[in-house]
């Protein structure tokens, strides 16, 4: 590949930090691929005070974060252009314009809207803004070229909701996995209690009143229950017998954790491509979650885990686990897949494929 560069703008905020870590290490094996990084932080909200338009919504105050950060770098050209959220896919169609461009994206404001809504939030101010930002994002999507959804719930609704011509999406990267780190360890699922394990920084978004019912209630009895979480809303809390919190904990010690758990519990509420259920997958532990945006292109029901649906009761949850845990052949088989979905689906070499891909066809729309 001729050289060619590249103005990637990622932001690292609200869940995205992780996956914008594994896409710069793809971009940078691309042979021929000059990045220019420009990443949003937590921090900047802090270093660049927004005004008081910005900071009326998330997304103007995440865009104006972005254009402060890119400023700098606005005089060098470019050939291409990469970003890796909606927002910064509607702040930045000006320069979608002037050269091929591809977004990277978990979720768009219809599917967002609709998990809002899903959890009761439709008040006037809110939809009003989602007006707003749905066609900033529609006047966007003419300008780019290449749409790189994460899940299948983002892929349908860019072409049902916004056009988007079939051709223009790329298989879903889903949420690529150090295979080669996340090997599971054998697992005996006939001694002992049943050891579920819960990793997530926004607990009570994540389901965790519900857990917290559904193992006191139901599971106590056979299970111990782990949750990795720094939620404030959990300092001081007492907990139900037989649960564990860690705070914060070492990369080390969570692996640790995922190798010697049997199942991984996410009754989620809302979501769009988990990370934490692509990492239990590669250690080849079963997921039990709410289906919830992309959730079910890893979790199939029966297969790598346990799928039900959002508004199912604690009973239900219960009935189904229980009768999991009671079959450890069952336990161990879908472990085994769990594993091989994460061999075929998740892994690295695979998404590296999908982004250089990415780059070579806006490679040749460059040099047209």
């Amino acid at each position: 590949m001729p050289g060619i560069k590249a103005l990637c703008i990622f932001t690292t905020i609200l869940g995205h930090k992780t996956m914008v870590q594994k896409l710069s290490k793809a971009l940078d094996k691309i042979p021929g691929l000059n990045p220019t990084y420009v990443f949003t932080e937590v921090e900047d909200y802090t270093r660049f005070p927004a005004p008081w338009w910005a900071r009326a919504s998330d997304p103007w105050h995440g865009q104006y974060l972005a254009h402060r950060k890119v400023k700098p770098v606005l005089a060098q050209e470019f050939d291409i252009l990469l970003v890796n959220a909606w927002e910064l896919a509607a702040g930045f169609r000006d320069l979608a314009k002037r050269m091929p461009a591809a977004a990277i994206m978990d979720a768009i404001p219809t599917t967002f809207d609709f998990q809002l809504r899903l959890q009761g939030a439709n008040g006037w101010k809110r939809s009003l803004a989602h007006q707003l930002h749905n066609r900033s994002f529609q006047l966007a999507v003419r300008e780019f070229d290449i749409f790189v959804p994460m899940g299948s719930d983002c892929a349908e609704s860019l072409q049902r909701d916004y056009g988007v011509e079939p051709g223009q999406c790329t298989a879903l990267t889903l949420a690529p996995q150090d295979l080669e780190v996340s090997r599971p360890s054998i697992r005996n699922y006939t001694d002992g209690p049943t050891r579920l394990l819960f990793v997530g920084k926004d607990f009570f978004r994540k389901g965790g009143e519900f857990l917290l019912r559904l193992f006191s209630e139901n599971l106590s009895d056979t299970c111990v229950l782990t949750i990795v979480s720094s939620d404030a809303g959990l300092n001081g809390r007492a907990l139900p017998p037989g649960v564990q919190r860690f705070t914060h904990i070492s990369l080390n010690e969570l692996r640790d954790l995922y190798r010697t758990s049997h199942i991984f519990v996410f009754p989620t509420q809302q979501d769009f491509m988990p990370q934490v259920l692509a990492e239990a997958l590669a250690f080849g532990l079963p997921c039990i979650s709410n289906d919830v945006g992309a959730v079910k292109d890893l979790v199939h029901d029966g297969q790598t885990g346990l799928l039900l649906p959002r508004d199912s009761t604690v009973d239900q949850w219960a009935e189904r686990l229980r009768r999991l845990i009671s079959n450890p052949a069952e336990l161990a088989a879908m472990s085994s897949r769990a594993r091989s979905f994460a061999e075929k689906e998740l892994s690295f070499d695979r998404f590296e494929n999908l982004m250089a891909d990415v780059v070579e066809r806006l490679r040749v729309l460059a040099v047209r």
